[in-house]
């Protein structure tokens, strides 16, 4: 049995053609990057951050994360992370069965996920983190709009985040640099970007900074988790950090719309 979709229609539709409509249109939005180019580039994404949130507040962003994603080499396996608010392990992973979305089935790479949690034990298989979780789910219909023509081949590995230590984090960062060195792997973080002083930090690559920027606006550590995971794996990688969009919601309430939204890649 597939693991089924619990996010929609919260946080996206519920039917395929209603889900193909919303992300097509998301694409071809004024503040969208245009439709998906047929052929693929000659570059790679290594990593990225994309956002976690209903389409209809977020779609024209995600989508110039994904239009990077579509029009690049396809690897071996994505690993998507998220943030864990279910349960009290720290890193987790959901190896158990293949997820279920609208636009159909997308298979777990088993074999890498158990090769990852042979690098860093910490990471858990277990359902708990992943059952009523959000933070995974949502980028998948995205990943398999992205991957259209190579959808007999997509794989994933999900991993949940639930930790607000940044000794762990790094500790995560550098099993999975370890990780990348042996497979072609595409790293997705599912995190939300609020503000642009956010994003000042992302670019500065200081997880630190960010750290006491959160406990300054007592906002949780554990929520921007996998964007600090990508920041301390850029740091060994010597990578930058660049912002490929960021604009305000273009849904929800007046206090919504002044939060942004950011899509930004490692390289």
């Amino acid at each position: 049995m597939n693991r089924k979709a619990i996010a929609c229609p919260e946080y996206y539709p519920n039917t395929f053609d209603k889900l193909d409509k919303e992300i097509q249109s998301a694409f071809n939005h004024k503040k969208g990057p245009g439709s998906v180019q047929s052929s693929r580039r000659d570059t790679k994404v290594d990593s990225i951050i994309v956002p976690c949130n209903q389409i209809e507040k977020c779609g024209s962003c995600s989508a110039w994360g994904y239009i990077e994603i579509a029009e690049s080499n396809f690897p071996e396996a994505y690993i998507i992370l998220g943030t864990n608010n279910h349960s009290n392990t720290k890193f987790s992973t959901y190896l158990f069965t293949n997820w279920e979305t609208p636009f159909g089935i997308t298979k777990v790479h088993v074999d890498l996920g158990r090769e990852l949690m042979n690098i860093f034990p910490q990471l858990l298989n277990e359902h708990t983190a992943h059952e009523e979780e959000h933070s995974v789910e949502v980028q998948i219909p995205w990943l398999q709009f992205s991957s259209r023509d190579k959808l007999t081949d997509l794989r994933f590995i999900p991993v949940s985040i639930g930790t607000e230590s940044i000794k762990d984090i790094k500790k995560f960062a550098e099993a999975l640099f370890k990780f990348s060195q042996q497979h072609n792997i595409t790293i997705i973080a599912s995190s939300n970007i609020e503000d642009t002083a956010t994003i000042k930090y992302i670019e500065s690559l200081d997880t630190e900074a960010l750290i006491n920027y959160r406990k300054r606006k007592e906002k949780s550590i554990k929520e921007v988790s996998p964007i600090l995971t990508l920041m301390e794996l850029a740091n060994i990688k010597e990578q930058q950090a660049k912002v490929i969009n960021y604009q305000p919601s273009t849904a929800g309430s007046k206090e919504e719309r002044l939060k942004y939204h950011a899509c930004i890649k490692f390289k």
